[in-house]
């Protein structure tokens, strides 16, 4: 199979170099109506509640974020379009887990020589080209791939740059707020060392955190070749979970199994069959490769080095006094 031409798979990346209020629903009739269905989305009243939301963020003095259209809808889309809701994640999202991980999503310089190795020879995260049958975007996260120890050329605050790189692109694409994600971590060669590499073993009930306040749609997680360091490291978040979100968690000890969720036409060729010769979602590297080449374009890296360093900050020092600043009354909607 020829090297493929990744670019109209990931045309949706382009919307993160849009600014301020530029927004023009790209979505299918088929996804208007899903997302109306299950998210509460009214087209006639979306931008009604974007401004809302937007007008609330204007009237907080700690905040200094994006208000871009697209982004708030991530919030919006994530909540039902329930305002208390996103303002609740929006604020978790911004202090919470910026405090825990002050280096998320901030500063980031998607050409220095650290993400070039985490893109180009390490690669553990792959966001894959092909979504499946439900619209949803494929997210691969090879958890023993990356280097360790002093030498390797980046730390921990590189590899969670990265990750805020990719996902600033990946959830300003519209189908992906409204379809979700589905995650497959493939735990094949981690080892303790990795996960100490995170710093995400102190951090307490970190990983559902994240899970409960990122502004994305997990439908599934599917593990892949898990150790005993992940099975450990699982087991101490998993009493913390809902059995709502447990149902999302499938292991699989072998591929075969696997393809029945996500099938081989939607895997890089490293996680197929060595006499199988249908579609696939090319090499590891070469999706790799066009993330890094895409990541580093002088458009991609300017609005990421933007985003990450003038607009993700919460200054708490400003932050109103509870009573100070209560929620606003809504303003009636004009539902049919």
């Amino acid at each position: 199979m020829a090297a493929r031409d990744y670019a109209g798979c990931f045309s949706g990346l382009d919307d993160i170099l849009l600014d301020g209020n530029k927004y023009v629903c790209k979505l299918e009739p088929k996804w208007v109506k899903k997302a109306k269905e299950e998210l509460n989305e009214d087209p006639k009243e979306r931008d009604a509640a974007v401004d809302q939301f937007r007008q609330w963020i204007k009237q907080q003095p700690h905040y200094s974020v994006c208000t871009d259209t697209n982004f708030l809808l991530q919030f919006l889309r994530r909540c039902k379009f329930s305002q208390l809701e996103a303002r609740t994640m929006f604020d978790v999202y911004h202090s919470k887990i910026y405090s825990l991980l002050p280096f998320w999503m901030c500063n980031i310089d998607t050409k220095s020589s650290a993400m070039k190795k985490l893109l180009t020879r390490d690669m553990p995260l792959l966001i894959l080209p092909d979504r499946d049958s439900e619209g949803r975007r494929i997210l691969l996260w090879r958890a023993g791939a990356y280097q360790t120890g002093k030498n390797c050329g980046f730390n921990h605050e590189d590899i969670f740059s990265m990750f805020g790189s990719m996902f600033m692109c990946m959830m300003r694409e519209e189908l992906t707020q409204v379809n979700g994600i589905v995650v497959f971590q493939d735990g094949t060669g981690q080892t303790l060392k990795h996960t100490t590499f995170l710093g995400m073993e102190n951090v307490k009930n970190g990983p559902m955190i994240f899970y409960n306040n990122f502004p994305a749609r997990i439908k599934h997680v599917y593990m892949y070749n898990m150790g005993a360091v992940m099975e450990a490291f699982t087991a101490i978040f998993w009493p913390f979970i809902s059995n709502k979100i447990k149902e999302r968690f499938n292991y699989f000890s072998n591929l075969e199994e696997l393809y029945e969720k996500l099938p081989m036409k939607l895997l890089p060729k490293e996680y197929l069959p060595d006499d199988y010769t249908g579609p696939h979602a090319g090499t590891i590297s070469q999706i790799s490769n066009y993330w890094y080449q895409r990541l580093t374009s002088p458009e991609m890296n300017k609005r990421i080095k933007t985003l990450s360093t003038t607009q993700f900050k919460v200054d708490e020092k400003k932050r109103p006094k509870k009573g100070q600043d209560e929620v606003a009354s809504f303003r009636k909607l004009n539902i049919e």
